[in-house]
């Protein structure tokens, strides 16, 4: 099965509504499933391409900009088949995925791109993730975020995702270990807990990834 290709004119809706709902499930996890460049586990990576929210219809809850980076379609055509399969396939892409955000998102921009999901989709993310970049003094062009930013999204967060209770921050390797002229290792140290700090108290689980093992003792000390 080429992942549910032309979904709209090849599925036969009612064959696939009789089988039974776990082979269905295996079926949306098959064609839901999008490689990532970050770590092994399914994520929805948001991009920032500069562009104007959509508003979302009815069966567009992948159409806005910025996208899901890597998908090749196949969401939008399964969640436009029908009502139920639009319905089992939006609870499971939102409940069994990570809604993961590039550095290059903008954070201010978060609550925009919250309300053009469904309440539906909001009510269903359990976990969400950044890429975050310490330190880029040195890029030209890579923005890095603040922590007032960082703060606003959290608070975001658990306004507008009742079910969010985990957050996963994907520390780039290329900018964890600054120079010993910005701060050294301390710096980075006093990022993740500040991190910690802001997200700990409003969602039940934290990830750091991938933590240096040397600097894991931090997780310890901000419980």
């Amino acid at each position: 099965m080429d992942r549910i290709r032309n979904c709209n004119h090849d599925l036969n809706t009612n064959s696939f509504l009789n089988l039974p709902a776990e082979l269905r499930l295996k079926i949306y996890e098959y064609a839901l499933t999008v490689p990532n460049n970050y770590i092994n586990k399914p994520l929805i990576v948001i991009s920032d391409r500069g562009n104007v929210f959509t508003a979302r219809s009815r069966y567009k809850a992948l159409s806005m900009c910025p996208s899901w980076v890597g998908e090749d379609g196949t969401a939008r055509k399964l969640l436009a088949v029908n009502h139920q399969i639009h319905d089992e396939a939006e609870d499971y892409l939102y409940s069994h995925h990570t809604l993961f955000f590039c550095n290059s998102f903008d954070l201010d921009r978060l609550g925009d791109f919250l309300d053009t999901l469904s309440p539906t989709a909001r009510g269903c993310i359990r976990s969400v993730g950044f890429e975050v970049y310490f330190f880029v003094h040195t890029q030209t062009g890579v923005p890095k975020r603040t922590l007032k930013q960082y703060e606003y999204a959290a608070r975001l967060l658990s306004a507008k995702l009742p079910g969010w209770r985990n957050v996963l921050f994907y520390l780039d390797p290329r900018f964890y270990y600054p120079a010993a002229a910005v701060g050294g290792r301390e710096r980075a140290a006093r990022g993740v807990l500040d991190l910690a700090a802001k997200f700990g108290p409003l969602c039940r689980e934290l990830t750091f990834y991938p933590l240096p093992a040397s600097d894991r003792r931090l997780l310890w000390e901000a419980k």
